[in-house]
């Protein structure tokens, strides 16, 4: 049985209901055949989802899991696969608990990341089942939010322990419903496991 981390976010300004959270959830209660899923949700805040994010990994990191995934909601259409994390937020936008991006306190990455997946590949194997929702697209930009920041540390925990790291914005709930999503993120999942 292969093991899956997955995150997703609660609510945040402007987003009452996050999708992502959902997803991840109902993911780990009702996992895909021959994969098991481990799932926690984010706060959306600069300060707080790193260390969250990395309690979460060490909790759970053996046996190592085979991929580590995380999802975000975009106020945009479609699917967005990331490839890129930045060294450091640049988002003036406020998080959850008022904090900004740009405000004093952050540590920056050494580096901007990025994941080593075969993004066009994944987006080629969504692209019948995200018909009609939008459609699926590589994307160079994770938005320099708390997406981003924790993209940043996602994939430092996939380097640390040598598996795979993703990061994938859904759309917002009144764009595409919760169910339709689950069967892109589903699809998703079985491509990765195929190729990884």
């Amino acid at each position: 049985m292969r093991s899956l981390l997955l995150t997703g976010f609660g609510p945040f300004p402007g987003v009452t209901e996050n999708p992502s959270g959902a997803l991840a959830e109902l993911l780990a209660a009702e996992p895909p055949a021959g994969v098991s899923v481990v799932s926690t949700v984010l706060p959306v805040t600069f300060a707080d989802s790193p260390g969250a994010l990395g309690a979460f990994v060490e909790a759970h990191a053996e046996p190592r899991p085979w991929l580590l995934l995380s999802m975000g909601v975009h106020p945009g259409e479609g699917f967005r696969l990331e490839r890129h994390a930045r060294a450091r937020p640049t988002s003036e936008k406020p998080d959850e608990a008022g904090g900004s991006g740009l405000a004093g306190g952050l540590v920056g990455a050494d580096r901007a990341r990025s994941t080593d997946l075969d993004l066009e590949h994944l987006a080629a194997g969504l692209v019948e089942v995200a018909a009609g929702l939008g459609g699926v697209r590589v994307s160079e930009d994770a938005g320099g939010y708390v997406c981003d920041w924790t993209y940043q540390h996602l994939l430092q925990h996939g380097e640390r322990l040598g598996v795979p790291a993703l990061f994938l914005h859904v759309p917002p709930l009144d764009r595409v419903p919760l169910d339709e999503q689950l069967r892109v993120v589903e699809r998703l999942l079985a491509l990765l496991a195929a190729t990884t």
